[in-house]
């Protein structure tokens, strides 16, 4: 079987840009505070932007299925994290990437870039309006990070950098793909 034969184009639509920008920004943030290197930041940036590339090979009926989950479509979503880490690593991305994605929904993981994006990814996620519901608080969101076993460092550092801020403020509103990158 080919890629294109399993890649499922539409999907990369429903990896929403403001999400993969604020998840981005946020883990960004979480490494500053925390003293990681400029070299090791833009690892996790790249892995912050690049978490999700494995939903593009879920199948839509799944990924954009309105209601409830059955037990047998959330264990083919939730795949998605060992496609994109399979993805990454024979891309040539290097072990920190690839990890990130294979490990952004893992409490237990060793790798703690995986684990500051996966709490950039879960607070961006409670932060952002959808359709289906509003955003949470800087409160509320930290409410779900403790829930989730979040370590207390990365808690801590981001209560540092957005505990004084309201749900209204934007932390992409200066983000650019360059940004990302640079």
């Amino acid at each position: 079987m080919k890629t294109k034969d399993v890649l499922h184009y539409e999907n990369l639509k429903t990896i929403k840009y403001t999400h993969l920008a604020t998840t981005i920004v946020y883990a960004r943030a979480i490494a500053e505070v925390l003293g990681y290197s400029k070299e090791q930041i833009h690892v996790i940036e790249v892995g912050a932007s690049l978490h999700d590339i494995g939903k593009s090979f879920i199948p839509p009926s799944i990924l954009n299925k309105k209601g409830r989950l059955t037990k047998e479509e959330r264990e083919i979503i939730n795949f998605h994290s060992v496609i994109g880490y399979e993805i990454l690593k024979s891309a040539g991305y290097g072990v920190n990437v690839a990890e990130i994605a294979r490990d952004h929904h893992n409490p237990l993981s060793k790798n703690p870039m995986a684990q500051i994006v996966r709490a950039a990814d879960i607070y961006s996620a409670m932060r952002e309006e959808r359709s289906y519901k509003k955003p949470k608080s800087h409160e509320e969101a930290m409410e779900v990070l403790r829930s989730a076993r979040v370590p207390q460092n990365i808690l801590d550092a981001l209560d540092k950098k957005y505990g004084n801020k309201s749900a209204a403020t934007n932390p992409i509103q200066h983000f650019s793909v360059q940004t990302a990158v640079a």
